[in-house]
């Protein structure tokens, strides 16, 4: 299967994920708030400072990876706007990355496995 790419923006809520095309990596947004990678069904990675407020996450048009809390206010961020045409990649070997619009990587995850 092939990963699961994303350019526009999208965005999940609380209790909604992204997840590779094989299904075996998911980047959730827990029901407790939590910004989690899973692979395989096992915790990988999680956002740092986000539990318990993550509201919703979203990959924005400037190329930003950013989670939310209820009141709309910015928790974190994968501190890569500036980069419109940016691609989002939850990826069949784990690995969460962004790459930019040239298709060099510019953040991961690095849980690849």
């Amino acid at each position: 299967m092939a990963n699961a790419d994303f350019r526009a923006r999208t965005s999940i809520r609380r209790n909604q994920a992204w997840t590779s095309g094989d299904g075996n990596t998911l980047l959730r947004l827990q029901e407790d708030g939590n910004f989690v990678v899973y692979r395989q069904g096992k915790a990988a990675w999680q956002a740092d400072n986000v539990y318990p407020n993550g509201d919703t996450a979203a990959f924005e048009l400037n190329g930003d990876l950013v989670v939310y809390d209820s009141n709309g206010r910015q928790i974190w961020h994968s501190d890569t706007g500036g980069n419109h045409g940016a691609l989002f990649s939850v990826q069949d070997d784990g690995n969460i990355v962004i790459y930019n619009a040239d298709g060099r990587p510019i953040w991961q995850t690095d849980t690849a496995g």
